[in-house]
């Protein structure tokens, strides 16, 4: 069965699973990123699980306030861990510093995991699209990894943005 699964799985997946890793190795390393850069991650992994949730679940208010509960709760984790020792401001150069770490990358293979594992359920038991239990744990486990991404982001873009203020204009 699980042969089966794999071999139908659509390739656009398998391409998907190939960035990720590759934006994982990537995270690893010591590195300075633009601000277009630090919003790409976080805003696919958004993507991705909004579409997780609204394909397998629809539009339902208790499984919505349960992945944005969540969403919040790892927001405010991850934003709380943004400090000047894993991420520094190069206002000068318009660029973040950010320390290497595997965390984006454990989080983004959860991430990708939970969808593949979500979707082949739902493909296999189509009974559980209706399933409240089911939907309400993977929409929180979505939200909070999206909010562990979110909150990051935030936070880094709201200290990039102080450090831009604190830069005095260039006397011409």
């Amino acid at each position: 069965m699980l042969n089966q699964i794999i071999s139908n799985t659509p390739t656009y997946v398998w391409a998907i699973l190939a960035f990720l890793m590759y934006r994982g190795f990537k995270a690893a390393i010591d590195r300075e990123l633009s601000i277009r850069a630090v919003i790409i991650i976080p805003v696919v992994m958004l993507a991705l699980s909004v579409q997780g949730i609204l394909s397998g679940f629809g539009v339902q208010p208790l499984v919505l306030a349960s992945w944005i509960i969540a969403m919040l709760a790892g927001a405010v984790l991850s934003w709380n861990a943004v400090n000047q020792t894993n991420v520094r401001i190069l206002a000068d150069k318009n660029m973040v510093f950010y320390r290497g770490s595997w965390g984006p990358m454990i989080m983004m293979m959860s991430i990708f995991v939970l969808k593949y594992i979500v979707n082949v359920a739902l493909h296999v038991a189509p009974e559980l699209h209706t399933n409240m239990m089911f939907a309400i744990v993977s929409t929180a486990l979505f939200g909070i990894f999206s909010g562990l991404f979110l909150g990051k982001m935030l936070r880094v873009l709201l200290m990039f943005q102080q450090a831009k203020n604190a830069v005095p204009a260039l006397a011409i």
